[in-house]
């Protein structure tokens, strides 16, 4: 399988440099966003496509642009609402052309019929660039529910992060109901108690466990890919033992995945 992780995973080493040590450790594909506020860490995102298939890495996921604090709006009447759909529009448009797999998106607000509606075009477009739309699952799980009890589309599909589902909600199996609807992937570790974005050093997810659950879904993914953020845990070590790290989880869990598939 292929092994993929985020652009910028923690160190600040230069943008230019990012793409370089990902393929020196043995990665073959990077998840990245074309959000303007990480110009300065990752590059445009045309640089960052430009570095990427230089160095020879393929691109996986693309995650939306996003405010945090903006994302209800999506879900409500006023022109807040249809200045996120149409951003959301346009990453699928950044996605289609540079050839990501997918655009990855967070939801937040209280569910509506007219965010139901504009979540519907964004989906019109995506069936025209034949570019999927990943919903994510993070600490707001009732749009989340919401959003697939109610729209039945083929190109909705599901981003399972692991280190979310750990931290916010350990008790509820995504891959159980949502499995046959997964596309791609956040990998990451964390204690449980916040959302460090971490190596399995710091974490306690049970990655047999999920292994094994991942092993039914395994022909939905592009690559295994870890969202390394290292919001815990970057003094440990540099950013090349950082990746080397990674790549050595990304292995691991190929084989536990394998194993459970024989």
């Amino acid at each position: 399988m292929r092994k993929g992780i985020s652009l910028f995973f923690g160190y600040d080493v230069g943008a230019e440099n990012l793409p370089k040590l990902i393929k020196k450790s043995g990665f073959d594909c990077v998840i990245t966003s074309a959000d303007k506020k990480f110009d300065e860490q990752n590059g445009t995102i045309r640089q960052q496509v430009r570095r990427i298939k230089r160095c020879g890495l393929q691109l996986s996921s693309l995650h939306m642009r996003y405010d945090p604090k903006e994302l209800h709006y999506f879900w409500e009447e006023g022109k807040m609402g249809e200045i996120l759909k149409k951003r959301l529009i346009s990453d699928v448009k950044i996605a289609k052309k540079y050839g990501f797999t997918c655009v990855v998106v967070h939801l937040a607000g209280e569910w509506s019929e007219i965010g139901k509606q504009r979540l519907l075009d964004v989906l019109k477009v995506c069936r025209k660039l034949n570019v999927p739309l990943a919903i994510e699952n993070t600490s707001k799980q009732k749009i989340f529910l919401d959003v697939f009890e109610n729209i039945d589309d083929e190109y909705l599909r599901f981003c399972y992060d692991s280190g979310h589902n750990n931290a916010f909600d350990r008790d509820f199996d995504y891959l159980e109901k949502f499995g046959d609807k997964l596309i791609t992937l956040h990998l990451h570790s964390n204690d449980g108690t916040w959302d460090a974005h971490t190596l399995n050093d710091f974490g306690n997810i049970d990655w047999q466990k999920l292994g094994r659950k991942l092993a039914k879904y395994k022909d939905n993914l592009f690559s295994l890919d870890y969202e390394l953020l290292m919001k815990y845990g970057s003094d440990k070590f540099s950013a090349e033992e950082c990746l080397i790290k990674a790549k050595k989880q990304a292995d691991e869990l190929e084989k536990i995945i394998e194993n459970a598939s024989a």
